[in-house]
Parts: structure tokens; C-alpha cells; sequence
């Protein structure tokens, strides 16, 4: 799958072709592997919405991916998608609403916590437009899109390390 680049050369627009579109490859594999364990581990009816909830998340982040390669997406449609698609995952979450507040300021509230309420789903719809724009960004430049994303993915990762060692020191 090729796309076409329109390249300024004086006067003159030259226009050449680039593969675009791999990525939808390694997005198929991904959802097929999640999808298995979907069918393989034993998840409950509650667990099991908010799973089907996230994988739509993904497929239509996956989609707004491989229409931006194929199709060049104004970024008005590259705010509204992300939107549209962190809707299922807000519906979905039942978790709780509150944030930790930091040690300083704890004093002053005279509470560890603040209940944001609604203001936490407009919180996470709006960092669901963040992450989809911020990797997006660097597309143009080969190699630190791949980085960026292997970096936020370690910290992903280690900070699933640390929560589930201190799971009981969770509020």
C-alpha cells in the first residue's frame, strides 16, 4: 500500500510515492492476540464490558490511523475521532473518580484525595486526544515515532510493576 506525497520542487509539484499504511498490519496482529485472550482467560460480565469497551477504543484509534496514512486528515478530524473513539471507554469505567492530591497540598485541603467527579471523564477523554496527537506528530520523522512509543510503553509497564507490588497501598 503506497500513498502519494506531493513534494515542492520551485515551481513544479512533484509527486512520488511511499508505502503507508504498515502499521495496520501490526494492529491486525495485536487485536487477534487480544481477542484470543479474551476467549482464553476467564474474565466476568463486568471485567468483560469494560475489555470490549477498550478494544473498540483501539480499533477505531487503529482506523483513524490508517485512514490519516491513506487519506491526509485535517487536524480538526484528528481532534474529533480520538473524541468519538475514548467514548466506549468512558461509558464503560466504573472505577473510581478520585485523584491523589500531593503531600504540600494535603495540608492545606485537609484530605489525600479530591473527588473530580465528571470533571475526571472530561479529564481522560481529553488525554485520550493527547496521546493519539502527541505520537502523531512525530510521524514525519522516521525512527522517533517507534521510540516515543517504546518509551511511554517501559513506563507503562514499570509503573504496572510497581502498582501491582504496593497493590495494597492503593487508596
Amino acid at each position: 500500500m503506497t500513498g502519494r506525497q506531493k513534494k515542492r520542487c520551485k515551481q513544479l509539484f512533484i509527486y512520488y510515492y511511499r508505502p503507508e499504511g504498515t502499521g495496520v498490519c501490526i494492529a491486525i496482529v495485536f487485536l487477534l492476540v487480544t481477542i484470543n485472550e479474551q476467549l482464553l482467560l476467564d474474565i466476568t460480565k463486568d471485567k468483560l464490558v469494560e475489555y470490549n469497551a477498550a478494544l473498540l477504543s483501539i480499533c477505531m484509534v487503529i482506523l483513524l490511523g490508517f485512514i490519516d496514512d491513506v487519506i491526509d486528515l485535517r487536524w480538526l478530524h484528528k481532534l474529533i475521532v480520538p473524541t468519538v473513539a475514548s467514548f466506549p471507554l468512558l461509558v464503560a469505567y466504573n472505577g473510581v473518580t478520585h485523584v491523589l492530591v500531593p503531600s504540600l497540598i494535603s495540608g492545606i485541603i485537609g484530605s489525600k484525595t479530591i473527588d473530580l467527579g465528571i470533571l475526571y471523564y472530561i479529564y481522560m477523554g481529553m488525554l485520550a486526544i493527547f496521546c493519539t496527537n502527541a505520537i502523531n506528530i512525530y510521524a514525519g520523522i522516521n525512527g522517533i515515532e517507534v521510540g516515543q512509543s517504546f518509551i511511554v510503553g517501559c513506563f507503562i509497564c514499570t509503573h504496572n510493576v510497581i502498582v501491582s507490588r504496593n497493590f495494597n497501598l492503593v487508596v
